[in-house]
């Protein structure tokens, strides 16, 4: 018997962790040396003192009476952490466990210090908060710059447009005054002929009908269209075709058309129309550029696996590789600030990955550059 108490007293008096005890009116019976230390109160300064002084106030000593004293004098499982008070004033936490001694009422508590733990766990609060705080403001931000990325590819759009409108309207324009400046002459040379007159305002009537039909080809090509339609992409590039060509033509550049896919595709039409305008006037800006002589772009189309695809090629000799990765980035651009935007590219890529559900890619070839559009049947 003499011997085990021996043991309770090393372990007691050498154990890592706080150990007291406690009477049934919370008075200190007992404390070990790490339990001394943790408060830093000398043991004659503990022992007979109730516990109150440990708490940080007196609410606090009220509330471990309820969380926990009670609970182990009513044998029920506790393990808590609190927090105390040091006997310099500061507070610190402790990991508490109790076990009640039936005979007297009597509670041994055993204590570690996990401040240095609670505090880690404060600071990765305080970090993710921050954090948190700093990802919402960033999100914020790009939301902002992808609201000014719209709106300046809308600037950019227009302006395209008008230039392709500019290109479209021209010809007819000019035929109109040189017919109504015939006319003019005609009449003031007293030279009216009645059948000749008929034919030349028929001429006027089928260019106004030419001009009012281009204005209805721009408007159903740029109107946003949400509906996905069934269409196939030849059908998508002689449309665009249709819209651009005046300008091609004019700037002595050659479509080959090589299509050989010709399958239904459940897509949204207007939106791929604009991707292939864009990669169409991409490669006309870049072989006027580089003055290319016998200047010709390439638009195949053909079936592999379950998706259709769209080649557009040039012979302007591709794109430097130390860009070709990074030409679908926001805002990069290799044409000049009067010429470019760095738009296109970016939303594009956008258009088709996001809501075509496709994927955009590009590559260098002997001749120039290759983009290559596939989109699901």
């Amino acid at each position: 018997m003499l011997k085990k108490v021996e043991w309770f007293e090393q372990i007691f008096n050498n154990s890592g962790v706080g150990i007291f005890i406690v009477d049934k009116d919370r008075n200190i019976l007992e404390a070990n040396e790490a339990m001394c230390t943790m408060f830093g109160y000398k043991y004659e300064e503990l022992i007979n003192k109730s516990t109150e002084f440990l708490h940080i106030d007196k609410a606090s000593y009220d509330n471990f009476a309820k969380v926990a004293f009670d609970k182990v004098l009513n044998n029920e499982s506790l393990n808590l952490e609190y927090m105390f008070k040091h006997k310099n004033g500061n507070t610190f936490w402790l990991k508490i466990a109790g076990d009640s001694v039936k005979l007297n009422k009597e509670v041994l508590w055993t204590t570690t210090d996990i401040t240095q733990r609670i505090e880690a766990e404060e600071r990765i609060k305080y970090l993710n908060e921050g954090l948190n705080k700093e990802i919402k403001q960033q999100v914020k931000v790009l939301r902002e710059k992808d609201k000014q990325l719209q709106y300046h590819a809308r600037l950019a759009k227009m302006g395209e447009m008008l230039n392709m409108i500019t290109h479209q309207w021209r010809q007819p324009l000019s035929a109109i005054s040189a017919t109504t400046c015939f006319m003019l002459a005609k009449l003031s040379a007293n030279s009216f002929d009645q059948k000749e007159f008929s034919e030349e305002l028929g001429h006027i009537e089928d260019y106004s009908k030419f001009l009012s039909k281009t204005i209805d080809d721009f408007r159903n090509f740029f109107k946003p269209n949400k509906t996905k339609v069934d269409t196939t992409l030849e059908n998508i590039v002689n449309t665009t075709l249709a819209i651009v060509n005046p300008i091609l033509v004019n700037s002595n550049i050659v479509v080959i058309k090589e299509f050989e896919c010709k399958e239904i595709i459940h897509n949204y039409e207007n939106e791929i129309g604009h991707v292939i305008l864009n990669l169409i006037k991409n490669a006309e800006d870049v072989l006027i550029e580089r003055a290319i002589e016998n200047a010709t772009i390439k638009i195949r189309t053909y079936k592999k696996d379950n998706n259709a695809i769209l080649e557009i090629s040039d012979n302007a000799g591709g794109i430097p590789l130390e860009i070709i990765d990074k030409i679908f980035d926001s805002y990069f651009s290799t044409k000049t600030e009067k010429l470019g935007t760095g738009l296109g590219l970016c939303m594009s890529k956008t258009i088709i990955e996001d809501n075509c559900k496709g994927t955009i890619g590009v590559r260098n070839e002997k001749e120039g550059s290759v983009f290559i559009v596939s989109i699901p049947l």
